[in-house]
């Protein structure tokens, strides 16, 4: 244990000792891990008499301890040199118990041959990293101001390549977004598609757990290059693409988007490859495949699930998880119970968006992109298009709403050439480009 550490432990202790006020600051923040030999003793003294009501001071404290530390108690006030500094002495306990603990973890890890025992050292040793969740009281002033700055000119939310979607969702950093689907629904692609906007302005990490990151960069060469994937696959690429995929080179390069090759990870590895590279935004492709802790299925996804909330919220990265759903004979909309093998996932998430073919025998046809849980909006569904030559999803409009669109047209149209007169009526019909050709629209 090194001096650093014993003195702030000391000056902790002597701060409770010296101003009893600061004792309930104390237990909150620290635990007895952040402290070792006589001075856990007295820590473990002190937080049974709190938690029990009494008060903490030192005639209290000295008789909770038999009167075995008198000389001890008086030491620790002796050598604390202010109260003052209470924040520095405990932002030291922790980081060195850190250490301490990470150190002891090290000696087991070189002792140990078995992988599965060395993940559960590497878990243990990546929630150490994680800090212990400080107490925030937010008084009415403090909220009001709060309100006022983050109110101010323009919000900020996670933008979506479906335009659609902005209007709708609100996402921010550190919440957790689940993608759902059924197999062949189009999952990856739309996650690879929104991955790829997402990393125009921000560091993205893409976990796949099924498939290779060439296949993922492949299917987005096809959407960013207008290359066909039957193109791509038989290798039937021109030399007139080759030029333009020369020139989109550069763009390519600078997009912040890297895909990890994930088969075989836990969440607490996620989390390291998360810290390591400092992504903004991950996506996990998807969640079941996670290894997790736990008896049966139910509860290692339940476990995967409250990981991934955590760090979410802990790291404030944005968490986009893909998930598979259950089967139904029926063709009835989708709903957040049909996520696979856990509750949790539906409880954990803040927004969940899940894709369904509109024709389940038409595998090439649109989807339909539900969104099922929204905390701060609505929960609509909205109709895509998909182009599976170039694996990229558009807004799809049905014929109705092309027809409204063209009418919308020819009406502005009639009104500006009525105006310039050019216009020519018979019985509500109307001349539009070229007047020879007449257009059937009506009001």
């Amino acid at each position: 244990m090194s001096e650093e550490w014993l003195q702030a432990q000391y000056s902790v202790l002597g701060s409770a000792l010296i101003e009893s006020s600061l004792v309930p600051k104390i237990i909150q923040l620290t635990s007895a891990s952040d402290f070792r030999g006589s001075c856990q003793t007295v820590y473990l003294a002190m937080r049974k008499l709190f938690l029990s009501g009494s008060p903490v001071d030192p005639v209290t404290l000295n008789a909770a301890l038999k009167g075995e530390y008198k000389d001890f108690l008086a030491e620790l006030m002796l050598v604390t040199p202010t109260t003052a500094n209470l924040d520095h002495y405990i932002h030291l306990c922790r980081d060195q118990s850190r250490i301490f603990a990470i150190h002891d973890l090290g000696r087991e890890l070189q002792s140990t041959s078995s992988v599965e025992d060395i993940r559960k050292l590497l878990e243990i040793a990546n929630g150490q990293m994680v800090d212990k969740p400080s107490l925030r009281i937010t008084t009415m002033a403090d909220a009001l101001k709060s309100f006022m700055d983050r109110h101010t000119g323009k919000t900020q939310y996670l933008g979506w390549p479906i335009s659609e979607l902005n209007d709708r969702l609100y996402a921010e950093p550190g919440d957790f977004i689940l993608i759902g689907g059924l197999p062949s629904s189009g999952k990856s692609a739309f996650a690879i598609q929104c991955g790829w906007h997402w990393a125009q302005g921000m560091k993205v990490g893409f976990f796949s757990l099924e498939t290779s990151s060439e296949k993922l960069f492949d299917r987005q060469m096809s959407a960013i290059s207008g290359l066909t994937m039957d193109d791509i696959k038989r290798n039937n690429i021109s030399d007139s693409k080759w030029t333009e995929i020369a020139a989109l080179s550069s763009d390519i390069v600078k997009t912040n988007l890297e895909l990890i090759p994930a088969a075989g990870m836990t969440p607490a590895d996620v989390r390291s490859v998360t810290m390591m590279r400092g992504y903004q935004l991950i996506i996990i492709d998807y969640v079941q495949l996670l290894l997790g802790s736990g008896g049966n299925r139910t509860e290692q996804v339940t476990n995967i699930s409250m990981a991934l909330h955590r760090m979410a919220q802990n790291m404030g990265v944005t968490v986009v998880a893909l998930s598979q759903l259950k089967r139904k004979n029926d063709d009835s909309a989708p709903d957040n119970s049909d996520l696979r093998e856990s509750g949790q996932l539906e409880q954990d998430a803040d927004i969940i968006l899940i894709l369904k073919l509109e024709k389940k025998d038409d595998p090439d046809g649109n989807r339909y992109l539900y969104i099922t849980k929204n905390k701060e909006g609505t929960t609509p569904k909205i109709l895509l298009a998909f182009d599976g030559k170039h694996q990229t999803f558009t807004k799809a409009q049905r014929t109705g709403e092309v027809v409204q669109q063209l009418k919308a047209y020819a009406n502005k149209e009639k009104r500006r050439r009525r105006e310039a007169d050019y216009a020519t009526w018979d019985s509500g019909q109307m001349t539009i480009l070229p007047p020879s050709t007449p257009v059937p629209f009506t009001d």
